[in-house]
């Protein structure tokens, strides 16, 4: 396997900078996703490293060589696609086997390794069978194979679980999981799927309008989002955002509540100078309860809301709240019985709340 260098990289078409100056090391044997909504720069990132798109400027390596002017298939990189991309007229072996056969690898040494492939993905009894035999998910496992019968040294993924229904997405996140630690691989991931980024990396890569805007371990960005978009963008149901103003008693203060921070807020109001400052709160949906189920709840840091909408997804329940004009969403118990119409009292743990620039948008949490 091998690491692979972003040094600079851009990519213009035509007056459109669809990459914007891109700089990341992906460690070997790390698995790596490059996450964002549609249009952010993802998948035209991976198509330069995979040599599908010719780098406008900047350097690629993959190990220590410069692949820039390498064309794919010398990069030795193989990659698995959203619409598997199998031979229709192949068998399962065959497809699995066509790129060893090109490379006049050796027919015993295609046998072991389709073998070998087939038996860590299951498949062993599907390599007779044409594509239009197979169901969804195991076309994604036999273009897998596919790839893994290269023993490449990265491997490249662009939402590769996108085309399945959501069960088997969430089958198939576990499975690509596995399969990363027992082949111990370099991978680089797309997808928009901010639940994918977070359950299947080590590392992810936080794209916007071809930028870069945060890169960490997923835990580490969910708990410390560098600005609002991240903040919002990591985490379902999305981060709640509540313009306030800051008062000369250090608390922030909105025209229907008023909160008194802790000292960890007003020690970050104080180092930061935001002192009659209007700024943006943040609070997410697993930070707001319904405080008939917290023992220390009191009117310190208790909103009260009207319910307009619950959503009970099983272990837990969506309540959509109005208050007063400020929209928010809160995760509570299934023991809850809040319901729409209710007046509601909304426990919030003031320790977790995020404070950000309301022209920049950076945090200053």
């Amino acid at each position: 396997m091998a690491k692979v260098l972003l040094k600079d990289l851009t990519k213009r078409f035509d007056d459109v900078v669809a990459v914007n100056n891109v700089n990341d090391v992906i460690e070997d044997q790390q698995f790596v996703v490059l996450v964002g909504p549609s249009g952010c720069g993802k998948t035209t990132t991976l198509r330069m490293i995979a040599g599908l798109e010719e780098v406008t400027e900047g350097e690629i390596y993959i190990g220590d060589r410069l692949v820039n002017d390498v064309p794919p298939k010398d990069r030795d990189i193989a990659m698995v696609f959203q619409n598997y991309a199998l031979y229709p007229h192949m068998d399962v072996y065959n497809n699995m086997a066509f790129g060893l056969k090109l490379r006049r690898t050796p027919k015993a040494e295609i046998e072991k390794r389709v073998t070998d492939a087939a038996r860590i993905l299951h498949i062993e009894d599907l390599l007779k069978r044409k594509p239009k035999q197979l169901s969804g998910g195991q076309r994604q496992r036999v273009a897998l194979g596919r790839a893994i019968v290269r023993d490449p040294k990265v491997f490249l993924m662009d939402e590769p679980l996108s085309n399945l229904d959501a069960k088997l997405r969430v089958q198939m996140r576990t499975e690509i999981a596995k399969l990363h630690q027992r082949l111990k691989a370099t991978i680089v991931y797309v997808t928009h799927d901010q639940t994918e980024a977070m359950t299947m990396a080590d590392k992810i890569i936080i794209m916007k309008d071809g930028l870069v805007q945060q890169t960490g371990k997923p835990q580490e960005v969910y708990d410390h989002p560098k600005n609002m978009f991240v903040a919002g963008f990591i985490g379902s149901p999305a981060m709640n955002f509540v313009d306030v103003t800051v008062t000369d008693k250090l608390t922030l203060k909105n025209h229907q509540f008023e909160i008194d921070t802790p000292q960890k807020i007003k020690d970050i109001i104080k180092s930061n100078n935001l002192e009659g400052k209007d700024i943006v709160m943040g609070i997410r949906p697993e930070d707001l309860e319904d405080s008939a189920f917290v023992e220390d709840s009191n009117d310190r840091n208790t909103l009260t809301a009207i319910v307009e909408v619950t959503e009970p997804m099983g272990a837990e329940i969506y309540v959509y709240v109005d208050i007063n004009g400020v929209l928010m969403t809160a995760r509570v118990t299934p023991k809850s019985m809040l319901k729409s119409g209710d007046s509601a009292k909304l426990f919030m743990d003031i320790e977790m709340i995020h404070l950000f620039d309301k022209e920049t948008e950076k945090a200053y949490i």
